[in-house]
């Protein structure tokens, strides 16, 4: 098994010569029962390139009126910065905010449940994939909350701005998927207090960076990089250590308390893929949105592994840098094989849950308790 970027890594290092170079108030807090129906089928935020500024995209059908608030956390206390107001197919943009943090909008309909969402990606430089696995809708109406878990991709490079604004998000728990060579080659910043755990999915693996580098590196030579990234995320549901790793995940997400939770591999696409498509499922977001979360890696690592190429390219490597492509990024073809894998094992992704990797129902409810808000409205 092999994380693609990893691999990217070990020719950075060949080529590293190469590569230096204003609305009225709204209702007051709690004053819809938590318990009742979130109203929006679509809510988007998007950074507006150069500017701190926001704008935000919503439909909810089921309102007439929609009020917009701002909060730097995800569990606002109030509603002291209002943004603007719209109607049931909304749009709005902000004024610029202050770029040293995170923002969360709370969007808040005239019937129904408020809904709190962010932008996907966290905006890190040092860290394009670092993005929010919350704010999807799932099979039955309710949505994924936003600022609980993270995913990534390797955090030893993140600059001291980054990890200052990394530091603002309450994050408790970082769990490193990488292999022994990963985490000692490239040690993880992490914001501080923040517990830092090693669950390493391919421990297991005769083909990972822990095992035959010149098999793997051969394979990507010889133009069979997409063959082994197939079997690399069938590896993913066949490993014990990949098992192991993913449940201890699952049950620390589930934990009541500690924070939020991020967890990460090398370029955050592969290892991490896989655990955000568990999560995912679990909590019953539809396969065709966890499949959009999956190749959403290709465009936030586009930059970073455009670089890779191109200083490849002009190397003169022997690897056709065609050939290194199949294995930066993902394709539908990688993760459906992990789904077959599982589904051919153990009959269903609910019994790969619950059988292969042990996770019983109530954490399974606990997991949809501190990861789901509103109810079923559809």
């Amino acid at each position: 098994m092999m994380d693609g970027y990893r691999v990217a890594a070990a020719l950075a290092l060949m080529l590293a010569p190469l590569l230096q170079g204003c609305a009225t108030a709204g209702p007051a807090p709690g004053a819809y029962s938590a318990d009742s129906v979130i109203p929006f089928s679509q809510a988007t935020v998007e950074r507006v390139a150069g500017s701190g500024a926001h704008e935000l995209r919503w439909s909810s059908p089921g309102a007439t009126k929609v009020q917009v608030f701002a909060s730097s956390s995800a569990s606002p206390t109030g509603r002291d910065r209002p943004i603007g107001m719209d109607g049931a197919q909304g749009q709005l943009k902000t004024t610029p905010l202050p770029t040293d943090r995170r923002w969360f909008f709370e969007i808040v309909p005239d019937r129904g449940t408020p809904l709190i969402v962010a932008e996907r990606s966290v905006g890190l430089a040092t860290a394009p994939n670092l993005r929010d696995v919350g704010g999807y809708r799932t099979a039955d109406g309710r949505w994924v909350r936003m600022g609980l878990v993270y995913r990534s991709d390797q955090l030893n490079r993140l600059n001291d701005p980054d990890l200052a604004l990394l530091s603002t998000l309450n994050i408790g728990t970082v769990a490193d998927l990488r292999t022994r060579t990963e985490r000692e080659s490239e040690p993880d910043r992490v914001p501080a207090g923040a517990q830092h755990v090693v669950l390493d999915v391919a421990a297991g693996s005769s083909e990972s960076l822990g095992g035959d580098m010149r098999r793997a590196m051969a394979a990507i030579a010889s133009g069979r990089g997409e063959q082994m990234m197939i079997a690399a995320n069938r590896e993913f549901v066949t490993l014990e250590s990949a098992r192991r790793a993913y449940r201890d995940l699952l049950m620390r997400i589930a934990a009541p308390d500690g924070g939020a939770l991020l967890y990460h591999c090398t370029a955050g696409k592969d290892r991490t893929g896989w655990a955000s498509a568990i999560l995912l499922t679990i909590l019953d977001v539809p396969r065709a949105t966890i499949m959009e979360d999956y190749i959403a890696s290709n465009a936030y690592l586009a930059e970073k592994n455009g670089a890779t190429l191109a200083a490849l390219a002009k190397s003169g490597h022997a690897i056709n840098p065609d050939y290194l492509k199949p294995v930066l990024g993902v394709e539908p073809a990688y993760i459906e094989a992990a789904f077959a894998e599982a589904e051919t094992r153990y009959g269903s992704m609910d019994a790969y849950v619950r059988d292969g990797l042990g996770i019983d129902a109530v954490t399974i409810a606990r997991l949809k308790s501190k990861l789901l808000a509103g109810a079923p409205g559809r």
